[in-house]
């Protein structure tokens, strides 16, 4: 980001504080669901209500910022069937069973892994015109198309490429935020973005790579804007900057 020592020990700092937040609001997320509606707003909404009157089903696109847990039961609350496409840990049966349990039982969320079986519910959900919810900030590795994110060469998802492609599902660029009093949250739905022309003037989803330029671009814009809410441990850069293990 070209920032110095003490402004990144800050960023830092300000990002394991917002982590530790999210964790303890993820764990009592069945006792917070009653204060919901207080605790995080909804700017946009109706932005969001035009891409689903389409009837083609949404494509959200997201990051890992602020708390995307709360975020996602508080749309779930508000009437949205989200299916929040997920990454499957490694330690099934402790860590994955207790988080895809909260997700569903106290959040409300139609989880839907990555992998395996999942392929046709994700398929189903866009059919059956649900929001799949789809975290575009994590290292693709050898399965991507390598794009700028934050400057730098990333490995990229093209899942939300491909998937527009087929269904003709708008995507919509939805960023959660930790508002500055540290207890309550902002979802801010920005306009469609597969309504906007890429950087040659054709329509979204006519160039992979360009595409994902797209999104990588607003993806930096949340980063930058809010550096301390981005979870900076996934490292979106580790496979193409040869950092891999």
């Amino acid at each position: 980001m070209g920032v110095g020592v003490t402004v990144a020990r800050k960023i830092v700092r300000s990002s394991y504080v917002n982590g530790g937040k999210s964790v303890v609001e993820f764990a009592r997320l069945k006792r917070l669901a009653p204060r919901l509606t207080s605790l995080v707003t909804i700017e946009g909404k109706e932005l969001l209500d035009e891409a689903i009157a389409r009837g083609k089903g949404v494509l959200i696109m997201t990051a890992h910022m602020g708390n995307w847990e709360l975020c996602g039961a508080r749309m779930v609350a508000e009437g949205y069937a989200l299916a929040p496409v997920y990454t499957p840990q490694r330690n099934v049966g402790g860590l994955d069973d207790l988080v895809s349990i909260i997700r569903a039982s106290a959040a409300g969320m139609d989880m839907i892994p990555s992998e395996g079986w999942g392929m046709r519910a994700i398929f189903r959900a866009v059919r059956n015109g649900k929001l799949l919810v789809l975290l575009q900030d994590l290292d693709a590795r050898k399965n991507g198309v390598v794009v700028p994110f934050m400057g730098l060469p990333s490995s990229t998802a093209t899942g939300i490429v491909k998937m527009h492609r087929s269904f003709g599902a708008p995507v919509v660029p939805i960023l959660c935020i930790r508002n500055p009093d540290g207890v309550t949250h902002s979802i801010r739905v920005h306009g469609i973005l597969s309504d906007q022309p890429d950087e040659d003037g054709n329509p979204f989803g006519a160039n992979m790579e360009k595409s994902l330029k797209m999104c990588n671009n607003i993806l930096t814009s949340w980063v930058i804007a809010h550096p301390e809410q981005w979870i900076w441990l996934l490292d979106k850069w580790e496979s193409t900057l040869g950092t891999a293990s």
